[in-house]
């Protein structure tokens, strides 16, 4: 008879790892817009310098954007690896090899 399967601690925590991931990935995605739209409509500062500004800020977003969304695919692939279910035995193994390891 098959012993019975329980959550694998190690998926439970990269779930909600990825949850947390997700929820901060979406908030980057609009964190400078508002900034932006001010700075396009002329009314905050205007000029070359302005301009560059503008254009840094907005490169800047597009690359935190970028990286919170490889964060969120790095965590996707690692969730992958690991089954959702273990034995009791390995998920007990699992707690003892994370100890430590994870705040």
């Amino acid at each position: 008879m098959a012993e019975p399967l329980v959550p694998n601690p190690r998926h439970v925590v990269l779930r909600e790892l990825l949850t947390r991931a997700r929820d901060q990935a979406a908030r980057v995605r609009t964190a400078y817009h508002a900034p932006v739209a001010d700075m396009y409509s002329h009314q905050v500062w205007t000029g070359p310098t302005a301009r560059k500004w503008t254009h840094d800020l907005e490169f800047r977003h597009h690359r935190l954007t970028r990286l919170a969304e490889q964060v969120v695919n790095a965590l996707e692939e690692e969730l992958g690896r690991h089954p959702s279910q273990v034995t009791a035995a390995e998920a007990n193994n699992i707690r003892r090899e994370m100890a430590g390891r994870i705040p």
